[in-house]
């Protein structure tokens, strides 16, 4: 039996469920890395012998629970994905998930307890119920939001993540929040997380209107960045974001 190449494997699937425009299928896998090995399951067709194949994802929350899910419409279709691209003779015999393990603080035990603590008071910072994610003491509404402010502190900037900023609107003035707003050798810019697994056309709208208020009141740079990019590679995220902002002219 061929050996499979589970980077081979993955790219083949996203492309598979991206040609069919199953996108959010796809873009659940784009968050995950995958194994894909022998089960030691065998089923006949005919007189031909077929071994069935073990196909694991790891990656965040969101998409162990489309995987966990037996009855999930993307579930089923990254197991199609999976049986389009598999070898001659093999079949998914598993499709199964687990959450990446997280990196822990010192203090992770008492951070937890200030943040269920802290859910009952009034708090600016990402306040609705999809901000389950924390990271020192901070919310976030997922994986890759956690990956980018990891990054923003190992660059040593100052940066206000998820933080209601009050501006004015043609309807008056209103509360807007940003991903995040950074702060690098004095110059200030907007860096925002695009998919989690992906954008609606109606979001890519109200976020870009959202983009123009900031920068009506003078925030000169807004960039966004796609959601695997800003998981599977945030420390050249933030590196590339910097960058801009170092070369802006003032």
């Amino acid at each position: 039996m061929e050996e499979l190449s589970n980077e081979k494997m993955l790219a083949s699937a996203v492309a598979f469920l991206v040609s069919g425009q199953e996108q959010k299928a796809a873009a659940t896998l784009l968050a995950c890395t995958v194994r894909v090995y022998d089960s030691e399951e065998t089923w006949f067709v005919g007189n031909e012998l077929h071994h069935g194949m073990h196909v694991h994802l790891l990656g965040p929350r969101t998409a162990y629970e489309i995987i966990c899910d037996r009855d999930n419409q993307n579930r089923a279709a990254i197991e199609r994905a999976f049986e389009a691209v598999l070898p001659e003779s093999t079949y998914v015999s598993q499709l199964t998930a687990s959450v990446e393990i997280v990196n822990i603080d010192p203090d992770w035990r008492s951070l937890y307890l200030d943040f269920l603590m802290e859910e009952r008071s009034v708090n600016n910072q990402a306040v609705d119920e999809k901000a389950n994610r924390m990271w020192n003491n901070l919310r976030f509404r997922s994986e890759s939001e956690v990956k980018i402010a990891e990054a923003l502190d190992r660059a040593g900037v100052l940066f206000l993540p998820n933080c209601k900023a009050r501006l004015n609107t043609p309807e008056g003035r209103r509360n807007r929040e940003a991903d995040f707003i950074i702060c690098h050798n004095g110059r200030w810019g907007m860096l925002e997380v695009d998919g989690e697994p992906y954008h609606t056309p109606l979001r890519t709208v109200e976020d870009h209107t959202r983009d123009r208020y900031f920068k009506e009141h003078g925030m000169p740079l807004v960039e966004h960045f796609d959601a695997t990019e800003c998981y599977k590679k945030p420390d050249d995220v933030v590196k590339r974001f910097l960058k801009l902002l170092e070369n802006m002219r003032i």
